[in-house]
């Protein structure tokens, strides 16, 4: 039983990855400016993401990914699509949904954060998080988690403590808090 699911595993992998290397990527040319010069830079954006950590995964840390990541723990730019998972980091933004232990996005995000632990997004969130604790810069939709937390908030959060920070009035609430 253990060789057959090794075997499935293998050729899913050996299907799978020329798919991500050799796959249109979508290629997007943005003007960045320096200081003395003008620099075109590429941004490249592929559809499938596998990963075991950082730096053991199909596609770089700096590329986007739009599809499908897979991870143990991940980290792409920006990410449009799917993550499943354990760990899921986007340093830009993300869209979507995740399903995962922790998931993180240092941009926007827009969509669903399901986490088994933690849900972070450092700036704004539209959609729903859920976890044992959550977090956002700006949250638009639904906080639902033992710990909420928001710096400002257009929504209701739902559990244990839930903090919008805003707030000048009952900024921590149990069970229920919202600012409209």
């Amino acid at each position: 039983m253990k060789t057959m699911r090794s075997t499935l595993a293998l050729c899913a992998g050996a299907l799978l990855l020329p798919m991500a290397l050799f796959a249109d990527t979508g290629n997007v040319a943005t003007n960045t400016a320096t200081s003395s010069t003008n620099t075109t830079a590429v941004t490249s954006t592929r559809p499938i993401q596998l990963a075991l950590v950082p730096d053991v995964q199909l596609i770089p840390q700096d590329e986007s990914i739009s599809g499908f990541r897979l991870n143990i723990y991940g980290c792409n730019q920006d990410v449009t699509g799917v993550d499943i998972g354990l760990v899921h980091q986007a340093n830009g933004n993300f869209m979507g949904a995740e399903f995962g232990i922790v998931n993180m996005v240092d941009g926007d995000s827009s969509g669903m954060q399901l986490a088994g632990i933690y849900s972070d997004t450092k700036s704004h969130m539209t959609g729903w998080q859920v976890g044992m604790g959550t977090h956002a810069g700006y949250m638009k939709g639904v906080q639902l988690g033992f710990v909420n937390m928001a710096d400002d908030m257009t929504g209701i959060q739902i559990g244990i403590v839930n903090i919008i920070n805003s707030k000048t009035e009952w900024k921590v609430m149990p069970l229920i808090n919202a600012k409209f």
